[in-house]
């Protein structure tokens, strides 16, 4: 049987840097005509170094594996990245679970390829491991989008910004959140604008910061543009919970405990108090003027489609 071609990471968001190394995987499988295998982990190694859940998540891990397939990846292996996983030495990391478990031919590796305890496993340890072992190493070279190396660490920071556009420049994709929909206090009916609440399955998902944006849902496998206000709605709430709302355009349909997935386009204004409700009235007309406007313009519909 011939012996696969293996890349090793977190992968979360699975943005371009990702992807780049992913592809060269694929390439080099195909090559080699063996199985491309992509290791990685359920549950990110962060929570157990830490021990708390904390907002970070990029991409949920459904999401994650359909990003990774869509590249050409065959097979998505999963450890479970727990506290005696979190202290193994890179040497019994290699031999132990990369040599003994998968037996790879060629093993990939990015820029920032880390595995071991300390993170002391990386490129320079698997090429000097290489004739030992019996493999082949290829460092993929980071790729540079706009003199910038992507990191999900810089994504997340434009993202928890509101910079959702710049953040499609490192992602290739949108961002976005898998959720369900939930009963709310059905305020938005009470204004001419009924909203969706959405409650994210992860409850580690990383939110934008606090506005109003344009967005796009996916439900039952079609695509509807909105308005989304995320945040605490001081005009007309007290209980400052954030919330994520949608008013979407031309859909009425009833769609609690449906599975929605929320793409985020763009950020369209920061979230504020207003002094009477026809002011807030006022401001959604003008909120969903504004995005029906950005819809003429918009060129990316493919790449929600495909998302």
């Amino acid at each position: 049987m011939t012996k696969p071609v293996i890349t090793i990471g977190t992968f979360d968001g699975v943005h371009k840097g990702h992807q780049y190394l992913l592809a060269e995987t694929v390439k080099e499988a195909r090559l080699c005509k063996a199985k491309s295998i992509v290791i990685t982990y359920p549950i990110h190694p962060l929570e157990i170094i830490h021990n708390k859940i904390f907002p970070y998540l990029l991409t949920e891990p459904e999401k994650r594996e359909y990003l990774i397939k869509k590249i050409g990846i065959d097979e998505v292996y999963y450890l479970n990245f727990d506290k005696i996983l979190s202290q193994m030495t890179a040497e019994n990391f290699l031999k132990d679970i990369l040599i003994k478990q998968f037996k790879p031919q060629t093993i990939l590796t990015g820029y920032d390829t880390h595995f071991g305890i300390n993170r002391t496993g990386n490129t320079e340890f698997l090429k000097q491991r290489a004739l030992f072992y019996n493999y082949k190493i290829k460092e993929v070279l980071p790729l540079y989008v706009n003199d910038i190396i992507p990191g999900s660490s810089l994504i997340r920071d434009l993202i928890s910004s509101g910079l959702v556009s710049s953040a499609f420049k490192y992602l290739g994709h949108y961002f976005s959140i898998i959720g369900t929909v939930v009963s709310g206090k059905k305020i938005g009916r009470t204004l001419g604008f009924p909203t969706i609440n959405l409650q994210p399955i992860e409850v580690n998902k990383l939110i934008p910061a606090n506005g109003v944006y344009f967005t796009c849902s996916k439900i039952d496998n079609k695509l509807y543009y909105g308005a989304t206000n995320i945040g605490v709605s001081p005009s007309i709430k007290t209980e400052n919970k954030v919330e994520i709302e949608t008013f979407l355009l031309n859909f009425s349909a009833n769609v609690y405990n449906q599975k929605v997935e929320l793409f985020f386009i763009e950020k369209i204004r920061d979230e504020k108090k207003f002094n009477n409700q026809q002011e807030l009235i006022n401001q959604i007309f003008m909120d969903i003027e504004s995005i029906k406007s950005k819809i003429i313009h918009f060129h990316e519909w493919n790449t929600l489609k495909e998302s």
